[in-house]
């Protein structure tokens, strides 16, 4: 009896602090998990799961270099994400993949982070950084938007919902309870800056082809 004692208080000894189930070596705190967890699963993190991280930096990077991920911080707007690692001596495929922007989304993304900057230049907080789907419309159908030249309304209509909708999921919009409004992430400005920005405006209205959203391009959000 003494012997089943004293075996059942070494394997107490020896078990994982951090164990969640049965047979579990994982070495993050429950809080870490999940926070790492959202950087693989979601576009971008902030709040109290950011100050998670901090608190837990070093176990969440380790969980996302496992999948090849990287972490990258805005200390500004105070959100952070997970990207690709990026090199030529990377073969292996990483859990999440890069957003590549079609040229009407990339215009769009582009008229969000103009708005952005009216919005900073006098002082709102993130919370307001609100566009109305008929603004979205006149941007990108009238004048020198992208869909300017197309004279079917209804069609026109249809196609920035989808592409507001790709916005949405992309994490650079939030759906209101009212569904003509939208809140601009601060995820716009983290992955674009003016001067890029522009860029963009010109390709949508004169180019072709796609555009890549690249996650490591934060000129201008520092």
């Amino acid at each position: 009896m003494a012997e089943e004692h004293e075996e059942h208080e070494e394997h107490m000894d020896n078990a994982n602090p951090y164990a969640l189930f049965e047979g579990d070596i994982g070495d993050m705190p429950a809080e870490a998990r999940m926070a790492a967890i959202a950087l693989k699963r979601d576009r971008y993190i902030s709040g109290p799961t950011y100050d998670t991280v901090l608190d837990n930096r070093d176990a969440v990077v380790r969980s996302l270099n496992n999948d090849l991920l990287d972490l990258v911080i805005n200390e500004r707007y105070r959100i952070m994400y997970a990207t690709p690692v990026a090199g030529d001596d990377v073969t292996l495929r990483s859990l999440k993949t890069r957003v590549s922007l079609k040229r009407e989304e990339a215009a769009l993304l582009a008229f969000l982070r103009i708005r952005v900057l009216e919005y900073e230049n006098v002082h709102a907080d993130p919370a307001d950084w609100l566009v109305s789907f008929e603004e979205i419309r006149a941007a990108l159908a009238t004048g020198a938007g992208y869909l300017a030249a197309r004279n079917d309304e209804e069609g026109v209509a249809k196609q920035i919902g989808a592409i507001v909708s790709a916005m949405i999921t992309y994490g650079y919009l939030v759906r209101l309870d009212d569904e003509a409004m939208y809140q601009i992430t601060p995820l716009v400005p983290v992955v674009l800056d003016r001067e890029l920005a522009d860029t963009w405006l010109d390709v949508a209205e004169h180019g072709d082809g796609d555009t890549e959203d690249d996650d490591d391009d934060e000129k201008g959000a520092e």
